[in-house]
């Protein structure tokens, strides 16, 4: 608690205090009070360190500080071009199982008229539901036309 004491003591500027001029005869003398006989004057001063020019280390302080905010402020540039780029990726792997979704029903529903079928008819719907396979394949990349293929082999031996 001391310590925070202390710490807002120094960090709070004290005000410049009165310079008074004393003049007495030929001497001439500087105090903190308002001279008890002689001439008296006052020696304006303004806020503390005002006279003085900034420090090296304060124009250091400032640079840094603007380096600072050039830095989180590409940041978070940078930070949304990928939150933008990983949401954009995100639809697109959506799109793509949503479409591989609706292959994958399409293709179970021509194996399914294919199993149905009889005659000529059995030979054009196994053809269909192998492209259909195929396209499966070619868009989505699963095995499913090993399946299928493994699948019609059983069946015709």
């Amino acid at each position: 608690m001391r310590l925070l004491i202390s710490f807002v003591l120094l960090a709070c500027p004290l005000p410049a205090l009165a310079i008074y001029k004393c003049e007495t005869g030929r001497t001439v003398s500087y105090g903190d009070t308002p001279c008890a006989s002689g001439k008296s004057s006052t020696i304006a001063t303004g806020p503390a360190g005002a006279n003085m020019a900034p420090a090296p280390a304060d124009f250091r302080l400032d640079e840094q500080r603007a380096e600072l905010r050039r830095l989180q402020d590409a940041r978070h540039r940078r930070e949304a071009q990928d939150d933008k780029a990983a949401q954009k990726a995100l639809r697109a792997r959506a799109a793509k199982q949503k479409k591989c979704a609706k292959l994958t029903l399409q293709q179970k529903w021509r194996e399914e008229d294919a199993a149905m079928a009889v005659g000529k008819a059995y030979e054009k719907a196994r053809v269909k539901a192998r492209r259909m396979a195929e396209e499966v394949q070619l868009e989505c990349g699963q095995a499913i036309l090993l399946d299928h293929l493994r699948q019609n082999r059983s069946r015709q031996g």
